[in-house]
Formats: C-alpha cells, sequence, structure tokens
C-alpha cells in the first residue's frame, strides 16, 4: 500500500522517497484507534485501494481533528467505486467510536468528496504554495 501511495504522492513538495510512505503506512496500520487504514483488495489480495483517518493532517489546521489520511486508488480500478466503499467503511468505524466529524484536505479530489456527502469549508493556501480544498463532514 505504501507504494501505491509513493506513486500518487511521491514528489516534491511531499516526501519523494518510497521508504518513507512505506514507513508511514506501517504507523498509520492501526486497529481499535486512531490512526488507522482500511485497504480494500481485489480477488487476488492485490491491494487497489486505501484510505486512513489521523489526528491531524494539515499543519497549517491542527485545531481540527480527525483528518482522513491518504485516499488512493489505482489508476486502474478509479470509478469503480473503490474510494466511495473505503471512505462509507471509514465513516461507518469512526461514528461506532463517538466521532462526529472529519476533515479532509485535497488539492484534486474535491468534486469526489462533494459526491460522496461532505461539505467544503474553505480554500486553503499552505506555506508551501500549494492551494487545497478543505471538506469536512458530520457522522
Amino acid at each position: 500500500m505504501g507504494e501505491i501511495r509513493w506513486r500518487e504522492w511521491g514528489h516534491a513538495p511531499e516526501p519523494e522517497h518510497l521508504s518513507w510512505w512505506v514507513d508511514a503506512t506501517a504507523r498509520e496500520a492501526g486497529h481499535g484507534e486512531l490512526p488507522v487504514t482500511f485497504v480494500s483488495t481485489d480477488s487476488r489480495g492485490e491491494a487497489v485501494g486505501a484510505v486512513g483517518l489521523g489526528a491531524f493532517d494539515i499543519e497549517e489546521r491542527r485545531d481540527r481533528s480527525p483528518w482522513l489520511l491518504g485516499m488512493v486508488v489505482t489508476v486502474e480500478r478509479r470509478g469503480l467505486g473503490v474510494g466511495r466503499l473505503l471512505l462509507a467503511q471509514l465513516e461507518s468505524w469512526a461514528a461506532q467510536r463517538g466521532i462526529a466529524e472529519i476533515w479532509v484536505g485535497t488539492e484534486r479530489a474535491a468534486e469526489f468528496y462533494r459526491r460522496c456527502g461532505w461539505a467544503p469549508t474553505e480554500t486553503l493556501v499552505r506555506r508551501s504554495g500549494e492551494t487545497m480544498t478543505v471538506l469536512n463532514k458530520r457522522l
């Protein structure tokens, strides 16, 4: 799963080394508490997508928690409902643990989150110069 995330985001200003992404994915692989990651696999057991939930993701918005982390679906599986299923599983897990609201920041996927019931709250220009949409969802 770390390799899928590295292929998607392993370029500046994000960390560029595969080992960083593999280590980050392992750190997020909790089960009963944050951070937690859900992975979708195909019929051969190959990872085709993942989504995580952690205490924070955006340094400029540490006052909000928890944050959706590392939502990714392999290119060949996009548009088939994998992301929507992963998101539904994460939201259900969070609601069962009394989490009332989740946040996400994205540069490219704001419309996907809107279609899944998330509401945009702001456009954020980060210190790195990246512009992203911040959305949240009440559970």
